[in-house]
């Protein structure tokens, strides 16, 4: 009896240290299993963003924006392109702004000819040996606001569609913004491919004057985004292969307060939007990238 007793104390003993072993062993499986997934999706996910198309982004500011809304542009979205500059008029007040060399002399931007102006450097980034990696141009205003992780993966979207192989503009709203509402805008966010850039400013050896006078005339006389569309559309510029509401012309509260427009915004891929002034980008800026917590963006 008493020799079971004792077989029974050291078998159990061997068993109690086996059964720590084997729960300190799950243990470590498991801590090992969380930490592997959550270390190799970030790298997986780090390296699909690297991935994505390099994108230039320039905007074109009023030269009285340049403390106010110009200003933001640069501590929120502008710095997260890959390549960023501003096309506006030296001065004191443009000290903080990234300025393409170029265009330090320009008159002031006005809605009147931020169309033309955009034209201008397009015209000039086509010919620039230095920028000749960058495939998607974004072309911006001063209250525009740009959510570059959506950007980034509508164009990632457009690639794997085969799109770069065609030229492009994404445009948004623009177009039904003025056909169904007869709403007029000017400096909305436009994308381009570097194929829709060659259409635009190369001029053609054709046969057909008439055809490259035409062109001439179309992007001289435009005022109005729908206007550059227009132009876009006659040298045959593929716009919107995606759908259209990805890129609001307007701003948020007029799609809040027009009953017209309640169903035409807004979604989580939403790309970019007009704002009201600098105060509203930095909310935007902090309600994105620091409140949201799967954002991806580094800190």
């Amino acid at each position: 009896m008493l020799f079971c007793c004792r077989s029974y104390r050291r078998h159990s003993r061997l068993f109690g240290r086996c059964y720590y072993i084997v729960i300190f062993s799950c243990l470590i499986g498991l801590s090992w299993s969380i930490f592997s997934n959550f270390y190799f999706n970030r790298n997986d996910n780090n390296l699909n963003e690297q991935k994505s198309p390099l994108i230039f982004c320039f905007v074109l500011s009023e030269n009285n924006r340049h403390l106010t809304s110009s200003r933001a542009i640069v501590y929120s979205w502008g710095k997260r392109c890959d390549r960023f500059y501003f096309i506006t008029r030296l001065q004191n007040t443009s000290i903080e702004l990234m300025m393409l060399e170029n265009f330090q002399v320009t008159s002031d931007i006005i809605s009147n000819t931020i169309n033309k102006n955009t034209f201008d450097v397009l015209s000039y980034l086509q010919d620039a040996e230095l920028f000749s990696s960058y495939h998607w141009f974004l072309r911006a205003s001063d209250d525009s606001f740009v959510i570059i992780p959506n950007l980034r993966r509508l164009i990632i979207q457009l690639d794997n569609k085969q799109e770069e192989y065609r030229p492009l503009a994404y445009v948004g709203d623009v177009e039904q913004m003025y056909e169904k509402y007869h709403i007029a805008t000017t400096g909305s966010v436009m994308l381009f491919n570097r194929l829709a850039i060659n259409r635009l400013t190369l001029i053609d050896d054709v046969e057909d004057n008439k055809y490259e006078s035409d062109r001439q005339r179309c992007l001289t006389n435009m005022i109005y985004d729908h206007e550059f569309i227009r132009c876009m559309k006659k040298i045959q510029i593929t716009i919107n292969p995606m759908n259209d509401n990805l890129i609001l012309s307007q701003n948020l509260s007029t799609y809040k307060m027009d009953k017209r427009l309640k169903d035409t915004c807004c979604s989580p891929n939403t790309v970019a939007f007009r704002a009201s002034n600098e105060t509203d980008m930095y909310k935007f800026e902090f309600l994105y990238h620091r409140l949201d917590a799967l954002s991806k963006i580094n800190k």
